[in-house]
């Protein structure tokens, strides 16, 4: 057995244990009390858990979206594998997406266009909002971004 049991009672493995090897190991421990007598043996089961690597599955690294066609889902398929635990349970997921252009400026973008303008000339759907706010004093994040200033 790839187990030992230390003077105070602790188990240890002592070489890496696999989920895919075995998923259970059944060990007898027997105590022995400092004038050398040994108790009953009790039989340990000891569960090897798979290895869980927290991910995101099915996520597609572009897409392309035509003007008019309205709102399309960015990730349908895409799945989060948390890890199973009992210790803690998520009560919020946070995540980014970054977007990316070929070329700044390149048709109806928020630099050449307001969202009305959008509308209008390009057929972006009532439902869309902008997701970059005009550089504020309460956005003021948004001021170092690449933009055309307006230029095709």
């Amino acid at each position: 057995q790839p187990f030992a049991v230390d003077d105070k009672g602790v188990v240890r493995n002592t070489v890496p244990l696999s989920a895919n090897e075995s998923r259970r190991h059944v060990i007898s421990v027997v105590a022995k009390d400092c004038g050398g007598r040994e108790s009953s043996p009790v039989l340990v089961t000891i569960s090897v858990l798979p290895r869980c690597i927290t991910s995101w599955t099915d996520v597609s690294t572009s897409m392309t979206y035509i003007p008019g066609t309205g709102p399309q889902p960015v990730f349908p398929q895409a799945k989060f594998q948390l890890c199973s635990t009992n210790v803690c349970k998520p009560t919020k997921l946070e995540t980014s997406l970054t977007l990316h252009t070929d070329h700044v400026g390149v048709g109806c973008d928020r630099d050449t266009y307001t969202l009305d303008s959008q509308r209008k000339m390009c057929g972006a759907s009532l439902a869309a909002v902008d997701l970059l706010p005009v550089a504020t004093d309460d956005a003021k994040w948004v001021a170092p971004l690449k933009t055309d200033n307006g230029r095709e």
